[in-house]
């Protein structure tokens, strides 16, 4: 996995292995590009949760969503 996804899959908790847990809470403790880096998507993430958590996504982009989730369970 590409570092800026595993900060990503950090970020948003996604990370199951505890090795791979730990190694980036050491890397973001020590390495200021990738503290940066997690810092940036802790805040955009937050902002985003607050700023569009009340509201209902549109009707188009839940169904490019289906299809697309839909698509890929069929590959």
């Amino acid at each position: 996995m590409e570092l800026l996804e595993e900060i990503t899959s950090y970020v948003d908790e996604e990370l199951k292995d505890q090795n791979i847990c730990c190694r980036m809470k050491k890397l973001i403790i020590d390495d200021c590009v990738i503290r940066k880096e997690y810092t940036i998507q802790k805040c955009m993430k937050d902002l985003l949760r607050q700023r569009f958590a009340c509201c209902k996504s549109p009707s188009g982009l839940n169904e490019k969503i289906f299809l697309y989730i839909s698509h890929n369970m069929n590959n």
